[in-house]
């Protein structure tokens, strides 16, 4: 798939415009966020697997994803709708957990979907509305990781398309 990329990090304003097109239709770009089977093949860095992704995608639906790493640590997720508008719109909180199940992390996620000549624009504002005390890592990590997620997204469109 072709991919269109613009991230930009302000650490000002604690938040990350990612700006992504995808060759796909936008039903299938939206259900990549909603159906937990689908999210549970793309969501984190590469290399890194979901072997918990529970979700009811809608007002007040809760999240909770439980992410490995390759170095084995369990990284917990959990997060609830605060939008759902089929197909152009997803409006989410997530927080990042220690092992403890204290928030490290809290941000709010607004994923927007245009369908443009064929293809899926996607436009992703995350802010970081509590950040935690690795904030400053989180913050720097989270354009590679979100670009590493949707090379994942990408990859599973196609198999699902083909």
């Amino acid at each position: 798939m072709a991919k269109e990329d613009r991230q930009t990090n302000n650490r000002e304003k604690q938040q990350a415009l990612i700006d992504r097109v995808f060759e796909a239709p936008i039903d299938l770009v939206f259900s990549m966020w909603t159906n937990p089977e689908y999210l549970a093949r793309w969501w984190g860095p590469k290399d890194n697997v979901n072997p918990v992704c529970e979700m009811d995608a809608r007002p007040g639906g809760l999240i909770k994803i439980l992410m490995r790493t390759r170095d084995g640590e369990l990284i917990p997720v959990s997060g609830i709708f605060n939008e759902v508008r089929p197909p152009e719109r997803l409006v989410f909180t997530t927080m990042r957990e220690d092992k403890s199940g204290t928030a490290r992390m809290e941000a709010v996620h607004t994923v927007t979907l245009k369908q443009e000549n064929g293809k899926t624009r996607l436009i992703m504002l995350v802010e970081v509305t509590k950040p935690g005390p690795e904030f400053v890592s989180s913050c720097q990590g989270m354009e590679l990781g979100w670009g590493q997620s949707f090379d994942r997204m990408a990859a599973q469109m196609v198999l699902l398309i083909h």
